[in-house]
Protein backbone atom coordinates (compact mmCIF):
# COMPACT_ATOMS: atom_id res chain seq x y z
CA UNK A 1 0.00 0.00 0.00
CA UNK A 2 1.36 3.33 -1.05
CA UNK A 3 2.85 5.32 2.08
CA UNK A 4 -0.21 8.44 1.12
CA UNK A 5 -2.69 6.35 0.11
CA UNK A 6 -5.15 7.71 2.67
CA UNK A 7 -4.52 11.32 2.96
CA UNK A 8 -7.18 12.78 1.13
CA UNK A 9 -5.57 16.19 0.34
CA UNK A 10 -2.89 18.18 1.69
CA UNK A 11 -4.83 21.35 0.41
CA UNK A 12 -5.72 23.38 2.75
CA UNK A 13 -9.34 23.86 3.18
CA UNK A 14 -10.14 27.75 2.49
CA UNK A 15 -7.50 27.16 -0.85
CA UNK A 16 -10.15 24.43 -1.80
CA UNK A 17 -13.01 27.10 -0.96
CA UNK A 18 -11.42 29.60 -3.03
CA UNK A 19 -9.92 27.57 -6.10
CA UNK A 20 -13.97 26.11 -6.48
CA UNK A 21 -15.41 29.79 -5.78
CA UNK A 22 -13.28 31.64 -8.28
CA UNK A 23 -13.65 28.48 -11.18
CA UNK A 24 -17.37 29.93 -10.43
CA UNK A 25 -16.73 33.50 -10.79
CA UNK A 26 -14.46 33.26 -13.91
CA UNK A 27 -17.67 32.67 -15.78
CA UNK A 28 -19.22 35.79 -15.05
CA UNK A 29 -18.91 39.56 -16.60
CA UNK A 30 -17.34 41.02 -14.35
CA UNK A 31 -15.67 37.91 -12.25
CA UNK A 32 -16.17 38.50 -8.45
CA UNK A 33 -13.57 40.72 -6.42
CA UNK A 34 -10.98 38.91 -4.40
CA UNK A 35 -12.37 40.12 -1.49
CA UNK A 36 -15.44 38.49 -2.26
CA UNK A 37 -14.13 35.13 -3.05
CA UNK A 38 -12.42 35.20 -0.06
CA UNK A 39 -15.40 36.59 2.10
CA UNK A 40 -17.47 33.50 0.63
CA UNK A 41 -14.32 30.46 1.31
CA UNK A 42 -14.66 31.78 5.00
CA UNK A 43 -17.86 31.06 4.87
CA UNK A 44 -18.18 27.88 3.42
CA UNK A 45 -14.96 27.32 6.34
CA UNK A 46 -16.61 29.18 9.47
CA UNK A 47 -20.59 26.96 8.48
CA UNK A 48 -18.65 23.71 7.32
CA UNK A 49 -18.42 23.37 11.70
CA UNK A 50 -22.39 23.00 12.79
CA UNK A 51 -22.32 25.21 15.67
CA UNK A 52 -21.54 27.64 13.81
CA UNK A 53 -24.78 27.42 11.62
CA UNK A 54 -27.28 25.39 13.43
CA UNK A 55 -28.80 26.78 16.90
CA UNK A 56 -30.25 24.44 19.70
CA UNK A 57 -34.57 24.53 19.26
CA UNK A 58 -35.59 22.63 22.88
CA UNK A 59 -33.34 19.28 22.79
CA UNK A 60 -32.45 19.56 19.11
CA UNK A 61 -30.54 21.35 16.59
CA UNK A 62 -32.30 23.13 13.56
CA UNK A 63 -31.63 25.86 10.80
CA UNK A 64 -31.53 29.63 12.15
CA UNK A 65 -34.96 31.37 11.32
CA UNK A 66 -33.78 34.44 9.19
CA UNK A 67 -36.84 36.27 10.56
CA UNK A 68 -35.50 36.08 13.86
CA UNK A 69 -31.93 36.98 13.24
CA UNK A 70 -33.71 40.46 11.24
CA UNK A 71 -35.35 40.79 14.81
CA UNK A 72 -32.17 40.93 16.56
CA UNK A 73 -30.29 43.15 14.07
CA UNK A 74 -33.70 45.55 14.36
CA UNK A 75 -34.01 45.38 17.84
CA UNK A 76 -29.62 45.91 18.88
CA UNK A 77 -28.95 48.34 21.24
CA UNK A 78 -25.71 49.45 19.86
CA UNK A 79 -24.41 49.46 16.30
CA UNK A 80 -21.69 46.83 17.05
CA UNK A 81 -24.37 44.48 17.72
CA UNK A 82 -26.99 45.28 14.92
CA UNK A 83 -23.71 45.00 12.23
CA UNK A 84 -22.94 41.78 13.91
CA UNK A 85 -26.91 40.65 13.76
CA UNK A 86 -26.98 41.94 10.03
CA UNK A 87 -23.34 40.09 9.09
CA UNK A 88 -24.74 36.83 10.64
CA UNK A 89 -28.51 37.10 9.00
CA UNK A 90 -26.44 38.05 5.41
CA UNK A 91 -24.10 35.24 5.73
CA UNK A 92 -26.62 32.88 6.79
CA UNK A 93 -29.14 33.52 4.22
CA UNK A 94 -26.13 33.09 1.68
CA UNK A 95 -25.63 29.51 3.12
CA UNK A 96 -28.71 28.15 3.25
CA UNK A 97 -29.82 29.59 0.14
CA UNK A 98 -27.63 28.14 -1.28
CA UNK A 99 -27.12 24.54 0.39
CA UNK A 100 -30.58 24.09 1.85
CA UNK A 101 -33.80 25.52 -0.73
CA UNK A 102 -35.49 22.38 -0.26
CA UNK A 103 -35.59 22.87 3.47
CA UNK A 104 -37.11 26.22 2.51
CA UNK A 105 -39.30 25.25 -0.58
CA UNK A 106 -40.90 22.63 1.71
CA UNK A 107 -42.40 25.44 3.27
CA UNK A 108 -43.13 27.48 0.55
CA UNK A 109 -39.98 29.87 1.10
CA UNK A 110 -38.29 30.75 -2.50
CA UNK A 111 -34.73 31.69 -3.02
CA UNK A 112 -36.46 35.46 -2.79
CA UNK A 113 -36.65 35.11 0.57
CA UNK A 114 -33.28 34.30 0.96
CA UNK A 115 -32.53 37.53 -1.33
CA UNK A 116 -34.48 39.65 0.48
CA UNK A 117 -32.84 38.93 3.72
CA UNK A 118 -29.66 38.37 2.85
CA UNK A 119 -28.88 40.96 0.11
CA UNK A 120 -30.49 43.57 2.35
CA UNK A 121 -28.01 42.54 5.44
CA UNK A 122 -25.49 43.69 3.22
CA UNK A 123 -26.37 46.38 1.82
CA UNK A 124 -27.03 47.67 5.62
CA UNK A 125 -23.82 46.81 6.80
CA UNK A 126 -22.47 49.08 2.85
CA UNK A 127 -24.91 51.84 4.47
CA UNK A 128 -23.35 51.62 7.85
CA UNK A 129 -19.55 52.13 6.81
CA UNK A 130 -19.05 48.44 8.28
CA UNK A 131 -15.90 46.36 7.18
CA UNK A 132 -15.05 46.27 3.86
CA UNK A 133 -17.78 48.90 2.40
CA UNK A 134 -17.05 47.83 -1.20
CA UNK A 135 -17.03 44.39 -0.07
CA UNK A 136 -20.60 44.32 1.01
CA UNK A 137 -22.36 46.57 -1.97
CA UNK A 138 -21.05 44.02 -4.53
CA UNK A 139 -22.61 40.97 -2.36
CA UNK A 140 -25.85 42.59 -2.01
CA UNK A 141 -26.12 43.51 -5.51
CA UNK A 142 -24.60 40.40 -6.60
CA UNK A 143 -26.61 37.96 -4.03
CA UNK A 144 -28.89 35.84 -6.77
CA UNK A 145 -25.41 35.11 -8.22
CA UNK A 146 -23.64 34.20 -4.76
CA UNK A 147 -26.28 31.90 -3.85
CA UNK A 148 -25.38 29.95 -7.22
CA UNK A 149 -21.97 30.46 -7.02
CA UNK A 150 -21.57 28.74 -3.12
CA UNK A 151 -24.10 25.94 -4.59
CA UNK A 152 -22.16 25.17 -7.74
CA UNK A 153 -18.88 25.35 -5.97
CA UNK A 154 -20.77 22.95 -3.73
CA UNK A 155 -21.90 20.67 -6.19
CA UNK A 156 -25.53 21.77 -5.95
CA UNK A 157 -27.22 22.86 -9.11
CA UNK A 158 -30.05 26.02 -8.60
CA UNK A 159 -32.09 27.29 -11.71
CA UNK A 160 -34.16 30.12 -10.25
CA UNK A 161 -37.59 29.43 -11.47
CA UNK A 162 -40.33 31.86 -13.15
CA UNK A 163 -42.15 32.48 -9.65
CA UNK A 164 -38.99 33.47 -8.10
CA UNK A 165 -37.80 35.66 -10.42
CA UNK A 166 -41.46 37.54 -10.86
CA UNK A 167 -41.14 37.96 -7.04
CA UNK A 168 -37.92 40.12 -7.59
CA UNK A 169 -39.94 41.95 -10.14
CA UNK A 170 -42.75 42.74 -8.15
CA UNK A 171 -40.07 43.90 -5.47
CA UNK A 172 -38.56 45.69 -8.07
CA UNK A 173 -41.99 47.85 -9.15
CA UNK A 174 -42.84 48.36 -5.78
CA UNK A 175 -40.05 49.69 -4.44
CA UNK A 176 -37.36 50.86 -7.06
CA UNK A 177 -34.85 49.84 -5.46
CA UNK A 178 -31.83 50.01 -6.84
CA UNK A 179 -29.91 46.55 -5.14
CA UNK A 180 -32.85 44.39 -6.27
CA UNK A 181 -32.42 46.19 -10.22
CA UNK A 182 -29.29 45.10 -9.63
CA UNK A 183 -29.97 41.20 -7.92
CA UNK A 184 -31.95 41.32 -10.89
CA UNK A 185 -29.21 41.91 -13.59
CA UNK A 186 -27.46 39.15 -11.88
CA UNK A 187 -29.77 36.96 -13.13
CA UNK A 188 -29.87 38.43 -16.22
CA UNK A 189 -33.26 40.78 -15.70
CA UNK A 190 -33.21 43.81 -16.99
CA UNK A 191 -36.90 45.63 -15.79
CA UNK A 192 -38.51 47.11 -19.15
CA UNK A 193 -38.78 50.86 -17.42
CA UNK A 194 -35.43 50.73 -16.75
CA UNK A 195 -33.97 49.24 -19.72
CA UNK A 196 -36.19 51.77 -21.53
CA UNK A 197 -34.74 55.10 -19.82
CA UNK A 198 -31.33 53.70 -20.03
Amino acid sequence: MPKNSNRISKTPLLELFVRGISDQSDKLAPPLSDAVIHYLANILIRFSRSNNLFIKDNQSKCLPTLAFLYQDAHQAKTSYKRNISLRQLGDSALFIGALFPEHYANKGINRDYFIGMGGGAYCALGDANYGDVDTFYEMAEKFPKLINILANACSRELEYNANEIFALLERWQAHKDETVRKQLDAIGIVPAEFSLKH
